[in-house]
């Protein structure tokens, strides 16, 4: 137990620390501080002003005054431009907020971070709204941009929340602003995969020319040469705009780099589609064995496998494109087709009708490759 003096010399001490934290301050600033212990808001805000007067070269004042003042307020952009004051004051100097000592530089970042975080979480949790109560989910868009938008106030240099709302502006079928924002995350990360992959999308989706999109997928795949979904979107490019080769070029990679069994079987499928177009039915009939063997179930492939065996057929038949005229090897390869649209046919019977229609066509061929 502390007796009577022991207990006045610590009131002593402590007023004298008191004083103490206050005695390099004006006496505008130490009005000001005194007014935050006391939670005086509005006389905070009429002393930080006459502060800042009286000692321009303190940078401690405008982290107080954008967080005490503004960020209470929401005012996010009058917050944004007094940190920013504090930094061209002097962005080394340790100042001490709210009984923290850190330079300016980390005092800033830190509180940048914690009220961009508090509203980039809230526009979150308002998309996550949409969940439970779908009929409303273009308000719950609408109140999500509004936290988002104020997100962006505070960290105008994040990616990640321009990137956001030009999704969010995308589902409110807003394709200007969702234009608009991903262009916006790409000028602030021009060397973010995310960034340049996500701008792929949204301006795909937006109705963008593949001359538009292109650049974007292919700095994607610059940054993350491994990336199997970037190549995928890349070699759709290529293909929609005619560069079949350069399509066949990075489907190759997007297999070599995937490892999902049943993606992998899309992308076989997908190479197989091209070499069909082109033509190149052996490597056709090898693209969609592969998807096959890793998808049974993807009567597409099988169908695919069809058409290459078909192809091939033709071109012994014809002896077309460099192939010799060879009547045994075409009647073989038309009944691999046969063989082929029979497990389709077992596959879809949705469309039996049509894969008959099929059959008695490419019998009708195997037939005239036999009697010669």
């Amino acid at each position: 137990m502390m007796n009577q003096f022991q207990k006045n010399v610590k009131s002593f001490f402590i007023t004298l620390l008191g004083f103490s934290i206050f005695a390099c301050s004006s006496q505008e600033y130490t009005t000001a501080k005194l007014a935050i212990q006391q939670s005086d808001w509005s006389k905070v805000e009429e002393w930080l002003p006459k502060a800042m007067e009286v000692e321009p070269d303190n940078p401690e004042i405008p982290i107080v005054y954008a967080i005490e003042v503004y960020a209470r307020n929401e005012n996010w952009k009058s917050m944004y431009d007094m940190l920013q004051k504090a930094l061209t004051i002097d962005a080394n100097k340790k100042v001490e907020i709210r009984a923290v000592f850190l330079p300016v530089s980390e005092q800033v970042n830190n509180y940048t971070q914690y009220y961009w975080a508090e509203q980039f979480n809230k526009g979150v949790e308002k998309f996550k709204e949409i969940q439970s109560d779908p009929d409303n989910k273009k308000k719950y868009l609408n109140d999500a941009i509004e936290f988002f938008i104020n997100a962006s106030i505070i960290n105008p240099n994040d990616p990640q929340t321009y990137t956001t709302l030009s999704k969010c502006y995308l589902d409110i079928d807003d394709k200007d602003n969702a234009m608009k924002y991903i262009k916006t995350a790409v000028e602030k990360d021009p060397e973010g995969f995310n960034s340049n992959f996500s701008a792929g999308q949204i301006l795909l989706r937006c109705g963008m020319s593949s001359e538009v999109v292109m650049p974007y997928y292919e700095k994607a795949v610059q940054i993350e040469p491994s990336n199997s979904n970037a190549l995928r979107e890349l070699a759709s490019m290529y293909y929609d705009s005619g560069q079949k080769g350069k399509s066949i070029s990075v489907f190759n990679d997007a297999i070599e780099n995937e490892n999902d069994k049943i993606i992998k079987a899309d992308l076989f499928f997908n190479l197989g589609v091209i070499h069909n177009q082109m033509q190149n039915y052996e490597e056709a009939e090898k693209a969609f064995d592969e998807a096959y063997y890793l998808n049974e179930d993807d009567y597409e492939a099988a169908l695919g496998m069809a058409s290459a065996y078909e192809g091939l057929g033709d071109k012994y038949f014809n002896g077309s494109d460099g192939f010799t005229k060879d009547f045994d090897l075409a009647a073989r390869w038309y009944r691999k087709a046969e063989k082929k649209i029979k497990d389709v046919k077992s596959m879809d019977l949705d469309n039996e009708a049509e894969y008959q229609r099929q059959l008695e066509l490419i019998r009708y061929k195997r037939d005239i490759a036999e009697q010669n």
